[in-house]
């Protein structure tokens, strides 16, 4: 697995590294921005990963991202099953 900082949440299921490195979360579909649910599934992401270390192991690429399942150092849980729990 590789380490990276996040600095900042897109959307939902797509986030970027300090090296401006776009990541999509493996099996998460998160409504785009003009769906219903897309601010919650933005917040839930934001919380737990913007501004933190994140394990990520790459498992693609898709429209030039790379597609991982992520973990926040110091946590057991993938963050791609935290979204998944909550229905996306």
């Amino acid at each position: 697995m590789k380490e990276i900082n996040v600095v900042k949440v897109i959307d939902g299921d797509t986030f970027k590294d300090s090296r401006n490195k776009y990541y999509r979360l493996a099996g998460v579909d998160a409504p785009e921005k003009v769906e219903k649910g897309y601010s919650r599934a933005k917040e839930i992401l934001k919380q737990k990963v913007e501004h933190e270390q994140v394990y990520i192991k790459e498992v693609g690429k898709s429209y030039g991202r790379s597609v991982v399942e992520a973990r926040v150092k110091g946590e057991k849980g993938s963050v791609n099953n935290t979204l998944r729990r909550a229905g996306f």
